[in-house]
């Protein structure tokens, strides 16, 4: 006869639960530098786009609707305009982490792709086919980055309906660690700037396992979509 899961374990069903949090992340809305594909990095940090500030009204309707009920942004203007749209319409306050900012790109932010191609074809290159060995002149290299998104989840007590205001990078990190996947992973999937992306985290032995459940959860956008391929990755 099978045995009963809770005499196995010692848990009920409740204390099991207790331990699996949802949480939704998602890219900030579109910026000035997303629209003239400049890399942006944490120093060339410009404002949303006037399509960017539709796009976050969108998304911020949308929060109210799912019961965002807390709100960790990263620390940079594009993050944090996007997240103070959401916080008004949700009406809770805004976290900050600096460990869920963009990654320190370098000599590179401020510069357009064409540029960045011309200057530095080889590490051009291996971004973009091997990233887990990228390391960007005068910045991160993205295991760095890595190492502070596990930081983050390993860290921070998330709780059920937060939402991450966070970047690019860091939604790509994410999605390799739920499904097991090397930094080399990072663009089997594109991320839209404003689209929700939910998450379940299960606690085991004090460490935090990612699972994806939806992303790029976009119908709130409707015509507001961004042409992701104009921005520099």
């Amino acid at each position: 006869m099978e045995e009963d899961l809770t005499e196995l374990t010692g848990l009920t069903e409740s204390k099991l639960a207790r331990n699996i949090t949802k949480i939704i992340a998602v890219r900030h809305a579109e910026s000035v530098a997303n629209s003239q594909g400049i890399y942006q990095g944490q120093t060339y940090d410009t404002d949303l786009s006037e399509l960017g500030k539709k796009q976050a009204e969108a998304l911020a309707k949308k929060a109210k609707d799912v019961g965002i009920n807390r709100i960790i942004s990263s620390p940079l203007k594009r993050t944090y305009q996007t997240a103070i749209v959401i916080s008004r319409a949700c009406n809770c306050p805004i976290e900050i982490s600096e460990l869920i900012t963009e990654t320190n790109q370098g000599e590179w932010e401020g510069r357009d792709k064409k540029k960045i191609e011309s200057l530095y074809p080889d590490i051009y290159n291996t971004w973009l086919t091997k990233p887990s060995q990228s390391v960007f002149p005068k910045g991160e290299a993205f295991t760095q980055t890595l190492a502070r998104i596990e930081l983050f989840l390993h860290t921070v007590g998330l709780t059920d309906n937060t939402l991450l205001v966070t970047h690019d990078n860091v939604l790509r990190i994410m999605v390799t660690l739920a499904n097991g996947w090397t930094l080399d992973d990072i663009w089997m999937h594109n991320i839209e700037p404003a689209a929700l992306n939910f998450f379940e985290i299960n606690k085991v032995g004090g460490k935090s396992k990612l699972k994806v459940l939806e992303l790029n959860r976009n119908e709130h956008l409707g015509n507001l979509r961004s042409d992701i391929k104009k921005h520099a990755l």
